[in-house]
């Protein structure tokens, strides 16, 4: 049963299903390896996007839109009307080279996998470095499709500044097709940071923290409205249940704690605390964590 249970998850973690993240992030440590080595297995290099991801942007980094066109499925470049101008929007916005695009996610953790008949595409959002600023690149690639193979090759790209992907309801709310879409603005004043591989709208605040202080804290007390009034507001929320306060840097590094919340008896609580980098999709450490009796998330 506990096997069944695994292979699920698994499954459904490959979708990128953040109900499903939140539950991963509640099996204990045992279970959580074995997921992502079944995601791992699965997942392999028949999944793999990073070869076309590293020939677009080789393209685009060479400025050379006929190879940057040429790697879209037919069918995407017929439907594509205005694919050769946002070609030349993409090169307009990103001005390369390219320091850094690779899926910094374990393999298949953000890759969604499907099936229509005999066609497989995948699927993945991952940070684009450049000049020392991040760009975010929603990719979609068909690897086989025996019914039309016009549908073989990148079907669509989705490629949007730091901003935009930090936005979730603006980037929700693009119309976007086969083809590309260049995603440079959106409406609103907001600073943004990138914490693991992701963005978010970010709140400076005016603190010094350790991560010490929060593991003392918690200690004796994990309330959640009690930890507001000792630490203040968080700097980021991803949904209403995980925050992140940033840290003292360590070594010149960016640092930040990750907070998990659920609620008992009405009353909402720590739940657990992960230190996170700049740069990695996993944590660096479990800095504090209640026991595993339940996790029933807000």
């Amino acid at each position: 049963m506990r096997q069944a249970v695994l292979l699920l998850t698994a499954f459904l973690f490959l979708t990128g299903c953040g109900t499903v993240q939140k539950a991963f992030e509640s099996l204990p440590e045992d279970a959580q390896e074995a997921v992502m080595g079944a995601v791992q297995s699965w997942s392999g290099s028949r999944w793999s996007l990073q070869d076309p991801i590293d020939e677009f942007f080789a393209a685009v980094d060479a400025r050379d839109a006929e190879a940057v066109r040429a790697m879209f499925s037919p069918n995407a470049q017929a439907a594509g009307e205005t694919l050769d101008q946002d070609i030349q929007a993409l090169f307009d916005l990103y001005p390369g080279p390219t320091d850094e695009c690779v899926m910094t996610s374990p393999v298949g953790a953000s890759k969604h996998v499907g099936w229509r008949e005999n066609a497989t595409t995948v699927h993945n959002t991952f940070p684009v470095v450049c000049q020392g600023v991040n760009y975010y690149c929603a990719f979609s690639y068909t690897t086989k499709d025996e019914a039309d193979e016009g549908n073989v090759g990148v079907n669509s790209v989705l490629f949007m500044t730091e901003k935009v992907q930090a936005n979730e309801e603006f980037r929700n709310s693009l119309e976007r097709g086969d083809g590309l879409t260049v995603a440079a603005d959106c409406p609103g004043d907001y600073e943004t940071r990138r914490i693991g591989d992701r963005a978010y709208i970010f709140t400076p605040m005016d603190r010094s923290l350790s991560a010490d202080e929060l593991t003392v804290f918690l200690q004796t007390d994990s309330n959640w409205a009690a930890f507001l009034d000792r630490f203040g507001q968080p700097n980021a929320e991803s949904w209403p249940s995980s925050y992140y306060f940033e840290l003292t840097p360590e070594n010149g590094q960016p640092r930040y704690a990750h907070i998990l919340t659920n609620t008992e008896n009405g009353v909402k609580q720590v739940y657990s605390v992960y230190l996170y980098d700049n740069h990695n999709n996993q944590p660096v450490e479990i800095i504090w964590k209640q026991g595993p009796e339940s996790f029933e998330q807000n």
